[in-house]
């Protein structure tokens, strides 16, 4: 069985729309769970924010052609914006190396996502695997003809 760049594409709209129902499914929990004020703002523009990936999941499980380019730039950008927090949670935890192994791998399973999800968009779009779609010239008549 051939797989082909549908295919693929339709596995990261599966991916996609995975991480956003999880983002929005935990939204709740951030308004009547103990949560510290400052930390409260990061949490819901994150559910926000990754209630995006449900509406990109969607547009590419549908086919629209946008939504792949659309999908790359926000994989891109979250992307730099998990190295950044990396970065950032390893330079403020410090010596509290609890807290920045947890950080750290909760960023860094993200990093490993949008990493293999880049890599699948750019493997759908590559030229091996785009289906020759040139009509049938040939005299002999098809299955579908009288």
């Amino acid at each position: 069985m051939k797989i082909s760049a549908r295919d693929i594409q339709v596995f990261v709209a599966g991916a996609l729309a995975l991480l956003g129902t999880r983002a929005l499914l935990q939204l709740p929990t951030y308004f009547f769970g103990p949560v510290h004020d400052a930390a409260w703002h990061d949490l819901l523009f994150y559910s926000l924010s990754a209630a995006l990936d449900l509406l990109l999941g969607l547009a590419v499980f549908f086919g629209r052609r946008w939504a792949i380019l659309l999908t790359q730039i926000w994989l891109w950008l979250t992307l730099a914006l998990s190295i950044v927090t990396a970065v950032h949670a390893a330079v403020v935890s410090g010596t509290a190396k609890a807290l920045r192994y947890h950080l750290l791998w909760t960023v860094s399973s993200d990093l490993v996502i949008f990493i293999a999800l880049l890599l699948l968009i750019h493997l759908s779009r590559s030229q091996r695997f785009q289906v020759d779609r040139t009509p049938n010239t040939a005299l002999e008549p098809t299955p579908t003809a009288p």
